[in-house]
């Protein structure tokens, strides 16, 4: 019997801590794009885990106009845009990126830009997706 209690505690307790899963939209310079953030609870400070996750995501020479990197970016409520750092694309054209906040509500997006030196984003986003964990 406390088997089965302990299995039917895990099975409501399980799906919760794999994260909430959400879809990044596409910009047109970039159709067959794909991402998807997926978001934890540090379990030590609350904070928000984001797992940022790309395929098919062209290489940044190859746009028109060329660049040389990717930047995640994060818009918090206040308008604030903090630049995450650099998500490489590997030879399958994907790439990860994790990091962590304290927001719970946010934006995630991905620019491409000259480098990695760059303080705010271009003005187009490759991908991006609003995150809400309230």
């Amino acid at each position: 019997m406390k088997f089965v209690i302990a299995m039917a505690i895990w099975l409501m307790i399980w799906p919760m801590s794999s994260g909430k899963l959400f879809p990044m939209t596409a910009n047109s310079v970039v159709p067959g794009a794909t991402g998807s953030v997926r978001v934890t609870r540090n379990k030590s400070n609350r904070n928000t885990v984001l797992d940022v996750k790309v395929n098919h995501l062209a290489r940044p020479s190859s746009l028109t106009p060329s660049e040389n990197s990717y930047l995640v970016w994060i818009r918090l409520n206040n308008g604030d845009v903090l630049k995450q750092g650099a998500i490489g694309v590997d030879k399958n054209l994907s790439g990860e990126l994790k990091l962590e906040t304290v927001s719970r509500e946010l934006d995630v997006f991905i620019t491409a830009e000259q480098g990695e030196g760059v303080s705010t984003p271009s003005s187009v986003e490759i991908l991006h997706a609003h995150i809400s964990t309230n």
